[in-house]
């Protein structure tokens, strides 16, 4: 338990290293997907300390239903941004519409308390986004290291971050102590590769994406 809870904290606080790198480095070029893993670390960072309020345990439900859309709007609009080939992007335009269908449905007919399974509705659409940018690297023509590009990073901190939670998010009414442990070490991978991509960014000053 005091493991789960010190990894807990880390977890949870070490989300504003992404901000901070921000304005300790100061990137000369922010690009579009910058500002969305900046505005996404904030929006994680929010909910984990109003999770942590006693104030808000009557509606707790409710922000984490408004969470889930907010997450999902904000990365697969940075998929979209990073993606390049037009029939994956029109995947994520039909995702979107299924997703913004599920969560309208599932608000109407049984309440925020749904956001469980309509995360893990999110979770696989955005893994699927995921699989698609790394499947348009293998199959491009210029296979440059993918550990040089930026944006491989952010998806990859995004991709530990769902898969290594997606049990996690499906049974958050019932969590057990070891999927919370796993919960938080996740988290950390996640904010580390987020990290790496800000330097790597100021590092060669640019985005490699072409969609931005």
């Amino acid at each position: 338990m005091l493991v789960t809870q010190i990894t807990g904290i880390i977890s949870s606080w070490s989300t504003l290293v992404i901000p901070v790198l921000f304005l300790v480095l100061r990137p000369q070029r922010l690009q579009h997907v910058h500002w969305l893993i900046l505005v996404y670390s904030l929006l994680l960072f929010s909910s984990d300390r109003l999770q942590d309020l006693n104030a808000i345990r009557g509606i707790q439900f409710h922000i984490s239903f408004v969470f889930v859309l907010l997450e999902y709007a904000l990365l697969s609009t940075f998929m979209y941004i990073v993606l390049q080939k037009k029939r994956n992007l029109r995947w994520v335009m039909a995702g979107s519409g299924i997703f913004a269908v599920m969560a309208c449905i599932a608000w109407v007919q049984w309440g925020t308390s749904f956001f469980g399974s309509i995360r893990g509705i999110s979770v696989i659409l955005l893994i699927s986004y995921i699989m698609f940018f790394y499947l348009e690297w293998i199959t491009a023509e210029n296979f440059e290291p993918i550990q040089n590009r930026v944006e491989f990073w952010m998806v990859t901190g995004a991709l530990l971050y769902l898969a290594g939670n997606f049990f996690y998010f499906i049974t958050i009414h019932n969590p057990i102590n070891a999927g919370l442990l796993i919960h938080n070490m996740v988290n950390m991978l996640r904010n580390a590769a987020f990290a790496a991509a800000i330097i790597q960014s100021y590092n060669t000053g640019k985005y490699s994406g072409s969609n931005n």
